[in-house]
């Protein structure tokens, strides 16, 4: 969708993942430990914190026993003490590293604390020591995905949900990696598939949506909105979804609707008041449009367009200061587009400083010359 947020493109993220976690569990090291049977005794009967105790008293005793460590590290795991969990995996490593199951174990307790970026390189370890694991091969899917590394993500997840087909959460996450890659027919595929295991879910017809407006098919995209809406009217943000798409394709009435609808949902939606200011300028009612978008502003938008149309209006209204203020605004949320900067030089025009200005023009030269040598498709369209 637009640069500066895209529709619940992230609300499913977290969910998904710990849906998926609910499958993963430490390794246990079998047959190489030298734990005493007091600590196994204890961990069988449920009592954890004093199994934990027991093999740290024998790490300290043997402080060369990688296995002892190791033993550690999947107790701690389950009292969900993941740190220490990692540090004790960390230890048995160096001791031993060739321990089975480690790095896996490592690269578990670094996800569970939201470290996607440490999990990878244990998990990588792992899936190189045994390439059919698809614990491993999940799991460093996930974690690239949390890490946001998409394109890989999807090389790792397609294998992951191939071997699990009935898991309609790996699927997700793998549609939405190929979403956010902007693998776009990826992304469609995954999502039509996810359709037939469940019509009634909204959050895939969003998706399914913002993969289609990525193609340019916006009109298409509008269709599958709808059929969102009418599955999840109260959905927060999916009324501003369909309102960006209405706006986008210049339907500007069903667009203001769907703002409206927003907010009696979420009052203060920053991007549907950004919009509806948008679109009051855009009908020029500069009175009412900078209502909605100092609005937008004043509750923390960090969209542009909001600064670009106030600082628009203002110009038109000669209140040339505030203008040049409102401008340096935008430029701060994305300095690298050079639309802002072209904005900025004609109004140092209109104030009479050209030594300002030709600075800004020269920017925005040296920015479309970055734009020509971009790849095609890679490029942050303005607003």
């Amino acid at each position: 969708m637009h640069e500066s947020k895209s529709p619940l493109r992230d609300k499913w993220s977290r969910p998904l993942l710990l849906a998926v976690l609910a499958l993963l569990v430490p390794v246990w090291v079998e047959g190489q430990s030298a734990s005493p049977s007091e600590a196994m005794a204890l961990e069988q009967q449920g009592k954890l914190a004093e199994a934990a105790e027991v093999w740290i008293a024998v790490t300290e005793r043997t402080p060369n026993d990688a296995a002892a460590f190791a033993s550690l590290g999947v107790v701690l795991s389950k009292q969900q003490k993941y740190s220490e969990a990692a540090a004790a995996y960390r230890k048995a490593i160096a001791l031993n590293p060739n321990l089975p199951g480690m790095q896996l174990n490592l690269g578990l307790a670094e996800f569970k604390q939201g470290h996607f970026e440490a999990a990878i390189a244990p998990l990588k370890a792992a899936l190189a020591a045994d390439p059919q694991s698809v614990q491993a091969t999940t799991l460093l899917g996930l974690s690239c995905y949390g890490a946001k590394h998409f394109e890989e993500a999807i090389k790792y997840l397609a294998v992951a949900s191939a071997s699990d087909q009935g898991s309609a959460e790996l699927h997700q996450v793998l549609a939405q990696s190929c979403l956010m890659a902007k693998n776009y027919p990826c992304a469609l595929e995954e999502f039509r598939k996810l359709q037939q295991q469940d019509p009634n879910s909204a959050a895939v017809h969003i998706f399914t949506g913002e993969a289609l407006d990525g193609e340019g098919k916006t009109e298409e995209a509008i269709t599958e909105f709808e059929a969102a809406l009418k599955l999840s009217p109260k959905e927060p943000n999916l009324n501003f979804g369909l309102g960006y798409l209405y706006w986008k394709a210049h339907n500007y009435d069903e667009a203001v609707a769907a703002f409206e609808r927003e907010l009696l949902i979420d009052p203060g939606n920053t991007e549907a008041l950004t919009y509806l200011g948008d679109i009051a300028m855009k009908r020029e009612d500069p009175e009412k449009a900078l209502t909605f978008l100092r609005k937008a502003t004043r509750l923390g938008s960090d969209n542009r367009l909001a600064y670009l149309d106030i600082a628009a209006i203002l110009v038109d209204q000669k209140q040339y200061p505030e203008a040049l203020s409102t401008l340096r605004q935008a430029e701060k949320l994305d300095p690298n587009q050079s639309d802002v900067h072209f904005r900025l030089g004609r109004l140092y025009q209109i104030m009479g400083d050209n030594e300002a200005a030709e600075k800004e023009f020269r920017r925005v030269r040296e920015l479309k010359e970055k734009e020509d040598l971009t790849p095609k498709g890679t490029k942050n369209p303005s607003p």
